[in-house]
């Protein structure tokens, strides 16, 4: 069974407590590339950022677009991940005051902190922020990836719970811009 089978929340939520043995499995109908470029404009959505590379590591940072794809390809991460990275950004925008600006790299920091406590909520092997610090270690340290995550967690108040209802929810508002299907397995 897909999102699309379900005709709502409830219809969701009664499947999966009618049998606890269902396992929901999250997947890219064809392409992440609707993913990837949700998940970039709803980052550039977040703050006002500065358009000038003022220090020397910002020189060394692809374009946003560039830098997700990259992240997401090379560190394997799984659409569950950037789905409540996602949510998270979400939580985030609602803490932030509206006046929020920023850096060249502000939006580059918030999607890696984002994605880096999505993983480590998720999984319980931290393999997704190992291949992450690689990744990104030309760039920032991990020394400033912690702080990058630190900050992140204050300004959510450590509000990280999400469950399977606010995915699915999520994931059926959003449909049409991450074409991800939801499915339920034996």
């Amino acid at each position: 069974m897909t999102t699309s089978s379900f005709s709502d929340a409830h219809q969701f939520s009664s499947i999966l407590h009618s049998d606890p043995s269902l396992s929901p499995s999250l997947k890219v109908r064809d392409t992440p590339d609707p993913l990837l470029s949700y998940t970039v404009s709803n980052i550039h959505n977040l703050v006002l950022c500065s358009e000038e590379r003022r220090h020397y590591h910002h020189k060394l940072l692809p374009n946003l677009p560039s830098f997700v794809r990259h992240i997401y390809f090379r560190c394997r991460l799984t659409p569950s991940v950037l789905v409540v990275a996602l949510i998270y950004l979400e939580r985030l925008k609602r803490n932030l005051p509206s006046q929020a600006q920023g850096e060249y790299d502000t939006h580059y920091k918030l999607f890696l902190a984002a994605v880096l406590i999505a993983s480590k909520f998720l999984e319980d092997c931290n393999t997704h922020a190992a291949s992450i610090f690689k990744v990104v270690s030309p760039v920032y340290t991990p020394r400033e990836l912690k702080e990058m995550e630190r900050s992140f967690l204050g300004v959510l108040k450590f509000d990280l719970y999400v469950d399977l209802m606010e995915m699915y929810k999520f994931i059926y508002d959003h449909q049409e811009s991450l074409e991800l299907e939801l499915e339920i397995n034996n």
